[in-house]
């Protein structure tokens, strides 16, 4: 007959058939650093911030989301003046 209602860990070296419950440990407190300015990237000829760019993104597990990967190096493209554009970063409010 079956007396744990929790799998145990088949790598702990020692297991007490009948151990007493785990309390789980606290997590450490986490230090939120200070975000950034808010930021955005507009075509240096027009100011459009329509701006597109061939890329590969990647999912983060740690992150839960996608992030950049690779922008093959080529250049942005502006679709408000339809040409390939030097990028500047202007702050949002």
């Amino acid at each position: 007959m079956l007396r744990r209602v929790k799998l145990m860990n088949p790598f702990e070296i020692i297991q007490d058939r009948l151990a007493p419950e785990r309390t789980p440990a606290q997590p450490p407190d986490l230090k939120v650093a200070p975000r950034a300015a808010r930021a955005t990237p507009v075509c240096a000829a027009c100011g459009s911030d329509d701006i597109i760019c061939h890329a590969t993104a990647q999912w983060s597990n740690e992150a839960q989301e996608w992030q950049l990967a690779n922008t093959f190096n080529q250049p942005a493209h502006c679709n408000t003046c339809h040409s390939d554009v030097d990028l500047v970063w202007q702050t949002l409010n």
